[in-house]
């Protein structure tokens, strides 16, 4: 079995959000960890397993395997946000 990767979940991550109409997202990822800075007010993180941020004091974790469903929830977030 493969080790997870990070980056290439944000990368995945990235991808599914532009889809959703998301742009300007910025990420940076080391071995362990990628950060996904979705706009100001939103940053989401993923070890390669899991998606997750914290958005109004309450941790949202999806799993890295549904990266859809993880993108349209975070782009709802990310609308909510900036309303």
């Amino acid at each position: 079995m493969q080790p997870p990767d990070p980056a290439q979940a944000a990368a995945d991550l990235v991808r599914e959000l532009t889809r959703h109409g998301l742009t300007g997202i910025y990420t940076a990822a080391a071995d362990r960890f990628a950060v996904i800075s979705v706009t100001a007010e939103l940053t989401v993180w993923t070890n390669g397993r899991q998606v997750w941020c914290t958005h109004q004091g309450q941790r949202l974790t999806w799993p890295a395997a549904d990266m859809y469903a993880a993108a349209a929830a975070i782009a709802a977030l990310a609308r909510f946000g900036n309303s």
